[in-house]
């Protein structure tokens, strides 16, 4: 078993450059896309029910997102910590670290799920959401927050087979479950099924997410399954195992400023979609289609991102940092040409992909889709510069310098793009325009921000290495 994981670490640490990140990425790619794919699919069931209810569950993402971005924060430092330590060579030391994440994770889990669930209708007040707009996003989020202990519980799992490079596992598990969504999603949603006329449930938007819920039950237990198989060279060992309060202060430290800078954005886009909602629920309803779609189409350029951390931190770990600049090199070339292909692809497919949304069969038909088709222009521009930030978060995690994405995901929302809209609407008439120039301009002066901290080296020069 570890001969199987030495020879991985020499793959990343001797192998070719492109073909290594490919190999790595290309799952992570393929993961992110379905992942996305189901959000869009789920989009496209609920926006068939009415347009309230498509809003609703987009202007429920942030709170939601608010708690995942605890999980994502030790995540991302136990991914960088076992990553470092394998390239070390310290397998043991790699294996104390799995385990202490796994415990760690499960237990808030169980602390945060029914505490979130009961506090969900809190949450969408404190949004600012009243009416049936309110009423349908208690019910989502309540539902999804039930289900936070299975989410939390498989990032755990994933950490430990991402430091290992092992995407192609979590891609396979992501399909599965999110063709499990995607299935069940119309069964639940709908009285009758509208594909093939079976009989549904017919509980609207409660069956989207009690869909997504049942999901990620199984996704969970198939992480479970191939941490616990010969895919895995890391081993879980509850029995026997010595807990050090050290250890997990060491994932909270390295977490910290992770899931600081998640959990920041996830309360800024809080307030960002109560800006948003303000302008009602047509402005909410283009804004929430038109991030769907690129979030789809920005799933490649984060798959490269993400494939650094543990690239990164195995090279750095091992000393070899001319290969961390080759790698890093490649991976700029690949996302540039990724990221104009998916800019390209959004405005050239926007009419249709849009019209996947039914914007135009509600009662204010021409301003959604208007508003839609304006906010897409900007979308475009800014396609490149969401690429560039994900390869700048995956450099400074896997280099130990979390604080560095932390400071620009608090940066682009609390620094840039919130205190943007309030100018232009308290000395602007530039209504809906406010917001899409906002989300532009943040994303370019964020990633000018990482390249100023990328060129200092400092990430590069004096990496944080686990010992």
């Amino acid at each position: 078993m570890v001969e199987n994981d030495k020879r991985l670490n020499r793959d990343l640490l001797t192998g070719p450059i492109y073909p290594v990140l490919f190999s790595v990425s290309i799952p992570l790619m393929f993961n992110n896309l379905i992942a996305s794919f189901y959000n869009l699919a789920d989009g496209l069931w609920v926006a068939q029910l009415s347009i309230v209810q498509f809003s609703a569950t987009s202007f429920v993402w942030p709170p939601h997102y608010l708690f995942v971005s605890l999980g994502i924060g030790l995540s991302i430092a136990a991914t960088a910590i076992i990553a470092q330590l394998l390239g070390q060579d310290e397998h043991q030391k790699a294996e104390s670290y799995a385990t202490h994440v796994v415990l760690f994770c499960l237990a808030l889990g169980v602390l945060l799920s029914g505490f979130g669930s009961s506090l969900a209708p809190s949450f969408v007040r404190w949004m600012g959401a009243t009416g049936e707009l309110a009423s349908l996003a208690s019910v989502y989020l309540s539902i999804l927050l039930l289900g936070y202990f299975f989410e939390i519980a498989y990032l755990a799992f994933y950490s430990i087979l991402s430091a290992q490079g092992k995407t192609k596992v979590t891609m396979i598990i992501s399909v599965f479950s999110s063709i499990l969504n995607v299935v069940l999603d119309p069964l639940f949603i709908f009285e009758y099924e509208p594909v093939f006329g079976l009989r549904g449930l017919g509980m609207g938007i409660a069956g989207a997410a009690w869909a997504t819920v049942i999901a990620q039950v199984v996704k969970t237990l198939l992480g479970l399954v191939a941490i616990r198989s010969r895919a895995n060279n890391v081993r879980v060992r509850l029995r026997g195992v010595h807990l050090k309060w050290r250890k997990f202060f060491e994932l909270i430290r390295v977490g910290f400023p992770t899931a600081l800078g998640q959990s920041s954005a996830a309360i800024g886009f809080t307030m960002l979609n109560s800006v948003v909602a303000g302008y009602g629920t047509a402005t909410l309803s283009a804004y929430a289609a038109v991030n769907r779609i690129n979030g789809f189409l920005t799933t490649a350029t984060m798959g490269v991102g993400g494939s650094l951390t543990p690239i990164i931190g195995q090279n750095l770990g091992a000393g070899k940092k001319e290969r961390v600049k080759k790698f890093v090199r490649a991976a700029f070339i690949i996302s540039t040409v990724l990221s104009v292909t998916g800019a390209l692809l959004q405005w050239i497919l926007r009419n249709p992909l849009l019209s996947l949304y039914n914007l135009s069969s509600h009662g204010e038909e021409r301003i959604v889709w208007q508003l839609a088709m304006d906010y897409m222009i900007y979308s475009v521009l800014m396609t490149p510069f969401i690429g560039y930030f994900n390869l700048f978060a995956g450099i400074f995690s896997g280099s130990g310098y979390q604080k560095y994405s932390a400071m620009m995901s608090i940066g682009r929302l609390w620094g840039i793009r919130l205190p943007m809209i309030f100018l232009f609407q308290r000395y602007t008439n530039m209504g809906e325009e406010a917001i899409w120039i906002a989300m532009l301009a943040s994303n370019v002066l964020i990633d000018l921000f990482g390249f100023i901290l990328y060129r200092k080296g400092k990430w590069f020069s004096e990496p944080r290495l686990k010992h």
